[in-house]
């Protein structure tokens, strides 16, 4: 089997190391051709050309933005279900689309467990979302938002661009000074209208969820709607409050997995095929972990059985 090896060196724990033994490990059983990103976007590129080129799967060594990437390359021309199959080694500081997925933080024994479902041959469709504004549009595998998560991104990425360090804790610390410090927690400013053309008013951010846990803080799963699935459609979670009492209570509700279905402070939208949202004002907005642009509205969609990857 062909097998295109996508590694992006940059990343967080990815390093010239790691990826001599990933693609020593893959070439026992693979045909592996290796392509090292150098820019944003390039994993595109690389997928884009994968099918013409007679690859069979595509592997990213990298985080979620390097995955999400590829998955984008894959889906340039709608759902492909037939293309060269998705997989992931971990190679960033969240990968939180590998760990949904079954697979180990450690990409050698997440390399392993790839080698192992190719070999039974366990594949899988899976549902991926869609977000597209006025003039961007953008596939994703796990979540995307709008508002404040999309905010504490693009501050690390700034922070990320001069050289500081990226980890657990300061997301959560800016996550925090967002929260507390730049978000106005009196004026909530997002519409959203669901899939039945419900509208719902004074929301502050939006999650919108195609595979649960939403992200994960070191170890634990944040995971606010746990029923998101590849099989069903968007799961959308949107406060209406964030009022100190709130928040904690959202966070408590959060790391234990509980739903946030009948929460009073939470619009909450379950297997939504498409959510329309609407901001008062520009706000960023990412696609599994990666800004793309600020935005005063977007439509969120769910497309079925769009992309083949590997079930472990």
């Amino acid at each position: 089997m062909r097998a295109l090896l996508v590694a992006n060196t940059f990343a967080t724990t990815t390093d010239g190391s790691i990826q001599s033994q990933v693609v020593s490990e893959l070439s026992k059983f693979l045909d592996v051709t290796v392509a090292n990103t150098s820019a944003r976007n390039d994993a595109i590129e690389f997928a884009k050309g994968a099918q013409q080129q007679g690859f069979e799967i595509v592997i990213g060594l990298g985080g979620d933005g390097t995955i999400n990437e590829i998955a984008n390359g894959l889906l340039a021309n709608g759902p492909n279900p037939q293309g060269p199959m998705l997989a992931a080694i971990p190679g960033g500081n969240g990968n939180v689309f590998a760990r949904n997925m079954g697979l180990s933080e450690n990409p050698l024994e997440a390399t392993a467990q790839i080698l192992r479902s190719l070999d039974a041959k366990n594949f899988k469709d899976i549902g991926v979302g869609k977000i597209a504004t006025n003039n961007i549009s953008r596939w994703f595998l796990f979540n995307a938002g709008i508002g404040l998560d999309a905010a504490v991104i693009a501050e690390m990425e700034a922070r990320r661009a001069n050289g500081k360090m990226v980890s657990d804790f300061a997301y959560a610390a800016l996550a925090l000074k967002e929260l507390f410090a730049k978000t106005d927690r009196k004026h909530a400013a997002l519409s959203l209208v669901s899939n039945s053309g419900a509208v719902h008013h004074d929301a502050y951010f939006a999650l919108i969820i195609n595979l649960a846990p939403w992200a994960y803080l070191g170890s634990k799963p944040l995971n606010p709607l746990p029923s998101a699935s590849h099989d069903t459609a968007l799961d959308v979670y949107a406060p209406t409050s964030l009022s100190i009492p709130a928040v904690f209570k959202l966070a408590r509700r959060a790391l234990a997995g509980k739903s946030a279905e009948n929460d009073k402070n939470v619009i909450a939208l379950i297997d939504q095929n498409q959510v329309h949202i609407q901001a008062e004002r520009p706000l960023w907005i990412q696609v599994d972990g990666d800004v793309i642009a600020q935005s005063t509205e977007l439509t969120a969609s769910h497309l079925p059985n769009a992309l083949r990857t590997l079930a472990y």
